[in-house]
């Protein structure tokens, strides 16, 4: 089946929607005359501003083109691509600047140049996101899929099964696990072992897998090239997970050596510096703002706690934050006043009977998670950074995961980049850990307003939420 291309519809969506942002720059600034302040004098002949559409639409497309915005990666999550679109249109912008500067004849208005860009940004991000939106429902229907096989038996294994399912609109399809520990018609997380990594290339032409995702722990340069070279013929390409995935994934920098690459074991990072000062007045503000401007909000979803069921509105549990230390986390109350009475200190489960009918729905949205803003304010939150867990659960994980209590180095946050990837619920903890050992020793504001952004975008999306 073939592979949807999305390239070939963002560049003529790209160049619609230069062509269109300038006509309704046009109309704004001499029809509208906006803003009034500018004296707007009599409206020039659109016929220059006509002629320079196509330049700007052929500008607009050459300069992302050569920036590789239209270079197919799956699996980019949407805020990266937006966030390459804005600093390639901001390329754009100069060249736009010093083309108009070229043009003695006519002087092009600076305001509609201005109303331009910002309807450009806008309109683009629009239409990409409308193009993802499509493309992304076929996949996950299974047109335009590719079928994968998935070689390894271990954690890298079931971390990329989990992400697939997880994220169907990537577009893979499992049809299957090769591995030389599992007998074939075993089960692996609910896929089929098929054979061992001898009945690769056969396995390859009768399931009609076109991507293979190595996930072997400790495998060769040689075996990788055995396993590659032995479906040469067939097309298929392969995916390879680091079998060092835990160093892999928290302190490794890419570096080179006059064009050798070059993989960097950081030191770590300076979590008390002017950074994690600035992210601390970043956490103040945010969160400031947020009480004060979610204040009706948080009243209305507290008389809705108080009048469905019997019970505090809020519930404080004892959470373990920096360096380890207690402290009481703030939300609303979403179960039984009595959900743990029996069980003890449990996690959530999809569809638990102990949730409250307004609860269930807070949960679903996260709106539950809202007074935390207040142990931001405290300085015993961050908005991103880990998620804190209850003592009993940090003492079991303490023990049987290498690296947990690094988690603890930064303050906990109100949403992480594991929460960001739909890590939530009851996915494993190992996966969890990944992420956020990644956020800590990669974390900048940058990074943090990245992980604010998808969370919002998320918190429609995501399946974990219970």
């Amino acid at each position: 089946m073939k592979r949807p291309n999305l390239a070939p519809a963002q560049l003529a969506s790209d160049a619609l929607v230069a062509v269109l942002a300038l006509g309704i720059a046009y109309w704004a600034r001499f029809g509208l005359k906006l803003p009034r302040y500018i004296p707007g004098g009599e409206a020039p002949s659109p016929g220059h501003y006509l002629l320079a559409a196509p330049v700007l639409a052929l500008t607009v497309v050459i300069v992302f083109w050569l920036l590789g915005v239209y270079r197919h990666r799956r699996g980019v999550l949407f805020i990266d691509e937006l966030f390459g679109v804005i600093g390639a249109l901001a390329i754009t912008a100069v060249v736009v600047l010093a083309m108009m500067g070229l043009d003695r004849e006519f002087s092009y208005s600076r305001v509609t140049f201005a109303y331009w860009l910002l309807l450009t940004g806008l309109l683009a991000a629009l239409a990409r996101y409308a193009l993802r939106r499509r493309a992304a429902a076929r996949r996950a229907a299974g047109i335009g899929a590719d079928r994968a096989l998935v070689i390894g038996h271990g954690a890298a294994a079931d971390l990329v099964i989990q992400r697939v399912r997880m994220f169907p609109d990537y577009g893979y399809q499992l049809a299957g696990v090769i591995s030389d520990v599992l007998p074939a018609g075993a089960d692996f997380r609910g896929v089929p072992v098929l054979g061992s990594t001898r009945r690769l290339p056969e396995l390859v032409q009768k399931e009609r897998v076109s991507v293979v995702f190595v996930a072997l722990a400790d495998v060769s340069q040689e075996q990788i090239l055995q396993l590659v070279d032995s479906c040469r013929e067939s097309g298929a390409e392969f995916r390879i997970v680091p079998s060092m995935l835990e160093i892999m994934t928290t302190a490794v920098t890419g570096d080179q050596l006059d064009g050798i690459p070059l993989l960097q074991l950081r030191r770590g990072l300076d979590i008390d510096g002017p950074a994690a000062a600035g992210k601390r007045a970043f956490d103040v503000v945010i969160s400031g703002l947020g009480l004060v401007v979610a204040s009706p909000l948080l009243a209305v979803i507290a008389l809705l706690v108080k009048l469905t069921s019997p019970g505090p509105v809020l519930l404080a549990q004892e959470r373990v934050g920096r360096r380890g230390e207690s402290f009481r986390m703030v939300k609303f109350r979403t179960m039984r006043s009595d959900a743990e009475s029996e069980s003890g200190p449990v996690w959530a489960t999809a569809g638990d009977p102990r949730r409250t009918g307004v609860g269930a729905f807070l949960r679903r949205f996260s709106l539950d998670e809202l007074p935390q803003l207040w142990n931001i304010f405290k300085g015993e939150m961050s908005l991103v950074g880990p998620r804190a867990e209850r003592p009993v659960f940090v003492q079991e994980f303490d023990a049987s995961l290498n690296h947990y209590a690094d988690r603890h180095r930064v303050r906990p946050g109100l949403t992480g980049w594991a929460q960001a990837n739909d890590l939530r619920g009851q996915t494993p903890v190992e996966e969890r850990l990944i992420y956020d050992l990644y956020y800590i020793e990669n974390w900048s504001l940058a990074f943090d307003l990245k992980i604010i952004l998808i969370t919002l975008f998320r918190v429609f999306t995501h399946k974990n939420a219970y």
